[in-house]
């Protein structure tokens, strides 16, 4: 269980130096569009792996005209205190991202600070989930498996390696053999590995929101499905390993691979009838809520797991239904949340156990 007491914020963003303390419920932000909410949101989610909900370069997190941001927090991980100090630094002409656990940068303390951790975040933009790119629903998904499984961005980050490396293999003139057939090899052994764990996520979810649906009156009956034009679920490393070297022309041509998880997407079927993309924006931010809460329902009560829920301007569209799913979830689980929006009484509807924060320019 993580409670995050209190954080501090020297240059970072429009931050030159801001301290809060938390509840250890609900915690809402609000004020001016530009002032600084999201920021907030985006410096916790710095305390784990990775650069943050909006993946944004190091470089634009620091204030302008200051050499380096500073994240200063104290969490509550099991019961046990621990200081947690994030911040950049120059090394080698590259600006990184360091972390230390009460003084300590150690793999050890930094696999116990991620093994810890986790979040699940609503942005704005996923109002909008089905009408988006591909890219952004992988995304979407990929960010749920790593909620429970820390390592899972390892895999994405080498099967992207590996994806590159094969790539700069083909526009070579003389191409080594040896080297892209174990380049493809090892392409075939973690895109089948993506492909179960994406597949694995989407069977989960559906099961969880069926059982929501049997007991709340949610809108929706929800199907989640994976969408690939060569993935079957009797592919083998060989035949994965076979495409890869048939696609070797194709690829050389225009550029990286045109199989493979990459070029995957999921679409939500709707009461057994449409597709989500023809929902309305209010309707398709309710699909997302509840595949959240399922999410939730999936850490808690199955993996034990306490997230950290980290939504931005979440009241717009907050139909009744989109209000009763965010209430089940604040008064389900004994977890943390930070909301945002742009004004205190957009969240009268909650009523208890909440603190309420002013953020001004």
């Amino acid at each position: 269980m993580v409670k995050i007491n209190n954080i501090s914020l020297i240059n970072f963003r429009n931050f030159e130096n801001k301290e809060i303390l938390f509840d250890k419920k609900i915690n809402i932000f609000f004020g001016d569009n530009g002032s600084g909410k999201t920021n907030i949101l985006e410096s916790i989610s710095l305390l784990s792996k990775g650069r943050g909900i909006r993946n944004s370069n190091l470089s634009n997190l620091i204030k302008q005209n200051k050499e380096n941001f500073f994240i200063k927090t104290s969490l509550e991980i099991n019961n046990d205190s621990y200081n947690v100090e994030v911040y950049s630094k120059k090394i080698d002409n590259k600006i990184k991202k360091i972390t230390n656990v009460n003084d300590d940068h150690s793999r050890e303390s930094l696999n116990f600070l991620n093994s810890s951790l986790s979040n699940l975040i609503f942005l704005p933009e996923m109002e909008r989930l089905f009408h988006s790119s591909p890219t952004y629903r992988r995304n979407f998904i990929d960010r749920l498996i790593f909620s429970e499984n820390n390592e899972y961005n390892k895999i994405i980050n080498k099967y992207k390696k590996n994806l590159l490396e094969r790539t700069k293999i083909l526009q070579q003139n003389e191409i080594d053999s040896n080297w892209i057939n174990r380049i493809e090899i090892e392409l075939s052994q973690i895109g089948l590995q993506i492909y179960k764990l994406r597949n694995l996520k989407i069977n989960s979810l559906n099961s969880l929101i069926s059982n929501l649906n049997k007991t709340n009156n949610y809108p929706f009956d929800i199907n989640l499905n994976l969408k690939d034009e060569f993935y079957e679920p009797d592919l083998t490393p060989e035949k994965y390993n076979s495409l890869l070297y048939n696609s070797r022309d194709y690829d050389k041509k225009f550029g990286g691979s045109k199989i493979g998880p990459h070029k995957s997407d999921f679409f939500v079927n709707i009461n057994n009838e449409y597709d989500a993309s023809q929902l309305s924006t209010g309707q398709q931010k309710t699909v997302v809520l509840m595949v959240i809460l399922a999410q939730c329902h999936n850490l808690v009560n199955l993996k034990e797991i306490k997230p950290v829920l980290l939504f931005d301007e979440i009241c717009s569209h907050l139909d009744t239904h989109n209000r009763k799913i965010l209430l089940d979830m604040i008064n389900n689980f004994d977890i943390q949340f930070f909301l945002t929006g742009t004004e205190r009484t957009l969240f009268s509807f909650i009523s208890t156990n909440v603190q309420f924060y002013n953020i001004t320019n």
